[in-house]
C-alpha cells in the first residue's frame, strides 16, 4: 500500500482511540484530542475528496461536495472495522456514494447518450391540430408549485438556523482546532432538519450532537427574522 494509504490508516486508528477515550471520560482535554485527530484525518483525506469531486464533475459545487464528504468521512471513521477492509477502500466507497447522490440531485441522470441529456421536441401546432392539447393543462401544477416554494423556503430557513447554530458553537469552542469536526456536525444537523428518517440512521454519539443542536436552535429561534 502507498504511504498516503498507510497515513490514513494511522490517522483513523488515532481518531478511534481518541473518540473511545472521549466516550469513556468526557472532558475538554479529551474533546480537544479527538478534534485534533479528526482534523488530521480530514487533512489527509482532503486530496482524495478533491480528486473524487473532479471525477464526478462537481467542481462548481465544491463546497457542497466537501460537506457531503465530511459526513462520509465522519461516518466511515465512526463505523470502520479494520478486520474487514482497509480504511482507504471503505472511505472511498463512502465518498463515491455521497458524491454520486449529490450529482444526481443537482444534475439528474446523465448516463444516456454519452452523458448528454436527450430531450424530445413536441410541436404545439401539431397537438392543437389533433385536438389533444388538453394534456398540457396540469391540475396539480398549482399544488406542486406551492409545495416547491414551501420546500425552498424551508431549506433556506434550515440553512440559516444551522449556520447560526454553527456560529454559536464555534464561539464556544477552542479556536480553529475543531473546525473539521464542526463542519461534520453542521452537515449532520442540516441533514436531520431536512430528512424525516435521518435520526434513525445516526450513531448514538451523532444523535447526541443533533439533540443538543436542536435544543440550542429552538432556544434561539423565537423572535428571529429570516430573509
Amino acid at each position: 500500500m502507498s504511504a498516503k494509504s498507510d497515513a490514513l490508516e494511522t490517522a483513523v486508528a488515532d481518531y478511534i482511540r481518541a473518540r473511545t477515550a472521549l466516550d469513556a471520560a468526557p472532558g475538554a482535554r479529551a474533546r480537544g484530542r479527538a478534534d485534533r485527530s479528526f482534523a488530521r484525518l480530514a487533512a489527509l483525506a482532503a486530496p482524495r475528496i478533491r480528486y473524487f469531486t473532479r471525477r464526478y464533475g462537481l467542481v462548481d459545487v465544491a463546497e457542497d461536495a466537501a460537506q457531503v464528504c465530511a459526513i462520509a468521512l465522519h461516518r466511515a471513521a465512526e463505523h470502520y472495522d479494520p478486520a474487514r477492509a482497509r480504511f482507504t477502500t471503505y472511505v472511498n466507497w463512502q465518498f463515491r456514494a455521497e458524491l454520486q447522490a449529490l450529482r444526481h440531485r443537482l444534475h439528474g441522470d446523465q448516463r444516456c447518450a454519452g452523458r448528454r441529456r436527450v430531450t424530445a421536441t413536441l410541436s404545439l401546432d401539431a397537438l392543437l391540430a389533433e385536438g389533444i392539447d388538453a394534456w398540457l393543462v396540469d391540475p396539480a401544477a398549482e399544488i406542486e408549485t406551492e409545495q416547491g416554494a414551501a420546500d425552498n423556503l424551508a431549506a433556506r430557513l434550515a440553512d440559516r438556523l444551522v449556520a447560526d447554530w454553527a456560529d454559536r458553537r464555534r464561539a464556544r469552542s477552542c479556536g480553529s482546532r475543531g473546525d473539521a469536526r464542526l463542519a461534520a456536525e453542521k452537515a449532520l444537523v442540516r441533514q436531520h432538519l431536512t430528512a424525516s428518517d435521518a435520526a434513525a440512521r445516526l450513531h448514538e454519539s451523532d444523535r447526541h450532537v443533533v439533540r443538543r443542536a436542536l435544543a440550542d436552535i429552538a432556544h434561539h429561534a423565537p423572535g428571529r427574522e429570516f430573509h
